[in-house]
Order: structure tokens, then C-alpha cells, then sequence
């Protein structure tokens, strides 16, 4: 199982907020099934430069690594890139994509989006040539119109759902399973931030999926995840 979206890496933003947290959370995903967890702390182009950042990961992860036993998954750093005006413009791109691989994983504003801002996420993925994955896309739904996601798609943008679509409210629930259904979900993501109110939790996402639509739904969603994963690594190797 690959966890698309955490922030596991200690003291670096909104998420985990020590070295013993990030181990507790990542043991915890491990015994849940994720064997692949991308380590996606946020960046905002707003407060400061990518250099900045990837130097704020790379110490969070030198903390990090050596204190790692052997039940954990394995760790892919990334980046959650928040959607600003002129994104598809910046050179900066490739190096905030998950290490090895030209998976971008996008945040979009949490309002109506304009046709200039849809434009310039398909952008990044047709001009740039990144693969794009817009982040937690269950928190969007009531923003957006039904047509935005077919276009979106249409364009080569993929799409993750948080597992906790598939356990909160019976409405939240039963549009992420209609999601499901439609095959517009590429990879599902915990986004677990520590271990008290958002924990790791794909493996219960997983059982609820599995008791409503059976054991093929979720191979579904395991095996679109591993081709997105694969097929993000083998772009930068050609």
C-alpha cells in the first residue's frame, strides 16, 4: 500500500511536531499495510524560496532517518506545492516533485476556481510535462462544478482522495465512493499529521471500502496507485 500524501517529517510544518511523533505515526502506518509513504510537508511559494525549503526538509529528514527502526515503511520525500498565480511559469517545479519521479503533488485554492487557474494546473502538465496530482480533492467538491473534474482529467491531471473521505460524514462518504465508482480516484493519501486527531488511516479507509463495494474495489485503487507510482519513476529514468 503507497501513501500518497503525510506529514510525517518532524517539525517542519503543521505535522509532526517531533522525531519519537514521526516514528510512533510511521510504526502505526506500517502495521496498517503501507509499505511506501511520500513525506509531503507543505510549501507555500509565498513564505519562502524552494531552496529554502528543500534545506528545512533535508535537515527535518537528517533528524529523521537515523532514528528509524526497521517496521517502517519506506520514505519518499516530496512537497504538497500550494497553487499560486504563475506556478505553471516557475522553474523550481521538478525539484519540489517526489524524489525520483515527476509526481507534483498539488494544492488548489479552497475556493471556485477560475478558468485561468484550471488552465494553469493543466499546464504544469501538458507544457512542463509533470504528472500532476491534485491533493485531497474530496475537499474541493462543494467549491467546484461536476464538469471541472472531467476537464481536468481529460488533460492528464490525477486526482488523490484522503482516506478520510471514506470514514467521516454519510455525505463526505458517499461522494468520495461515487468518486470511487467513476474511477477518478488515482491514489488515496492519509494526510496524517500527528497521532492524535489525524493519524494514519489507510488501512481503515481501505476495510470500509472493501465492505461496501468488495475485494476488487480496493485492488482497483491499490493497483492505480502502484502504476502511478511506477510510471512517475519511469518518466525521469527515460
Amino acid at each position: 500500500m503507497i501513501d500518497f500524501h503525510s506529514h510525517i517529517l518532524p517539525a517542519i510544518d503543521d505535522g509532526s511536531s517531533s522525531v519519537e511523533e514521526s516514528v510512533e505515526m510511521l510504526r502505526l502506518a506500517y502495521r496498517g499495510g503501507t509499505r511506501t509513504m511520500m513525506a509531503t510537508s507543505h510549501f507555500y511559494a509565498q513564505r519562502e524560496a524552494p531552496e529554502d525549503f528543500l534545506e528545512r526538509r533535508g535537515a527535518a529528514w537528517a533528524k529523521l532517518a537515523p532514528a528509524l527502526p526497521e517496521d517502517v515503511p519506506e520514505i519518499t520525500l516530496g512537497a504538497e506545492v500550494y497553487f499560486y498565480a504563475g506556478i505553471s511559469e516557475t522553474d523550481c517545479l521538478p525539484r519540489l516533485c517526489a524524489e525520483g519521479s515527476n509526481l507534483l503533488l498539488l494544492e488548489m485554492p479552497f475556493q471556485r476556481w477560475s478558468e485561468r487557474t484550471t488552465a494553469e494546473a493543466i499546464s504544469i502538465a501538458q507544457d512542463r510535462g509533470l504528472t500532476v496530482l491534485l491533493a485531497h480533492i474530496d475537499r474541493y467538491l462543494d467549491f467546484q462544478t461536476p464538469d471541472v473534474w472531467d476537464t481536468l482529467e481529460e488533460n492528464g491531471i490525477r486526482f488523490q482522495v484522503n482516506a478520510s473521505a471514506f470514514l467521516d460524514s454519510w455525505r463526505t462518504r458517499r461522494r468520495a465512493y461515487k468518486l470511487l465508482r467513476e474511477g477518478k480516484i488515482s491514489a488515496l493519501g492519509s494526510d496524517c499529521h500527528n497521532m492524535r486527531g489525524r493519524k494514519p488511516n489507510l488501512d481503515a479507509a481501505l476495510a470500509a471500502i472493501e465492505k461496501k463495494m468488495g475485494r476488487e474495489a480496493v485492488c482497483m485503487i491499490e493497483e492505480r496507485a502502484e502504476h502511478l507510482f511506477t510510471d512517475t519513476r519511469s518518466a525521469v529514468e527515460v
